[in-house]
């Protein structure tokens, strides 16, 4: 995500039109605080995009081939912020129970986007600021230490069962549908806390967030491969040699760790 103090928005723009892609091309390039990152022209195409990239900001034509726009949000894996564009006011209501920060009408002039993406710009600040917090406040994740800041077990519930499991043994742990899996190489492990409570605690035991999505053991990783857009991919070292692709900062923290 981006600091909104020194680092400009990323941005993806879903449209399906040619003159309004090139329309809005032009004025997201008028726009000193917004990095344009990827384009869409299909729902389909749009989700591989974001959820690819990761930018801060969507612009999301609500009538595209394939999926629309309401409806894409669902496969997200992510939740960006989202300012929708159409020609028809009919979609305003169904816009904002989906939680858009705007809704544009086309045809929109420049101050009218830039109403919009300079509401997104305090959303993301305020996200951000809520994450910090967020992350402060869960220093005191709940765990079995042996020293300082070390999280010697994960808690692991299966209906009646709970089993504790030991990081060390563990390849990586993915958010998925709001759920910490935990894989050990056979199967995944369903964990009591969220990625976000996990990643400070298991530092001391090796753990990198190399994706918003992805707590990896670097351990546990046997290759790694540069991938495009500044992103590596990591091949596990189970049997399935399963493949992780990092987000770009998640590629800079292994590249800070590893001396690579």
């Amino acid at each position: 995500m981006a600091n909104i103090s020194n680092k400009k928005m990323t941005l993806v723009y879903a449209e399906d039109e040619k003159p309004a892609r090139d329309k809005l091309a032009h004025q997201l390039s008028l726009m000193d605080n917004v990095e344009t990152i990827g384009t869409a022209t299909t729902g389909k195409e749009a989700i591989a995009i974001i959820n690819d990239l990761e930018p801060d900001v969507v612009l999301l034509d609500i009538q595209m081939p394939e999926i629309n726009g309401l409806e894409l949000l669902e496969f997200l894996n992510y939740k960006p912020i989202i300012i929708y564009t159409t020609a028809y006011d009919k979609f305003a209501i169904q816009a904002f129970e989906k939680a858009s920060t705007d809704y544009l009408l086309k045809p929109f002039p420049l101050v009218r986007l830039k109403s919009a993406l300079d509401k997104s710009a305090k959303k993301l600040e305020q996200q951000q600021l809520l994450e910090q917090a967020h992350l402060s406040n869960n220093q005191a994740v709940k765990t079995f230490e042996l020293g300082a800041n070390k999280l010697n077990k994960l808690i692991s519930k299966n209906g009646e069962r709970i089993s504790l499991l030991s990081p060390t043994e563990l390849k990586f742990i993915k958010s998925e549908q709001g759920n910490s899996l935990a894989w050990d190489g056979g199967k995944f492990n369903y964990l009591t806390d969220t990625l976000d409570q996990l990643e400070q605690a298991l530092i001391p035991q090796n753990f990198v967030r190399v994706h918003r999505s992805y707590l990896v053991n670097i351990e546990h990783i046997k290759e790694i491969q540069r991938w495009f857009n500044g992103k590596f991919m990591l091949i596990i070292n189970d049997e399935q040699k399963t493949e992780i692709s990092s987000s770009r900062a998640g590629a800079e923290k292994l590249k800070q760790l590893l001396g690579i």
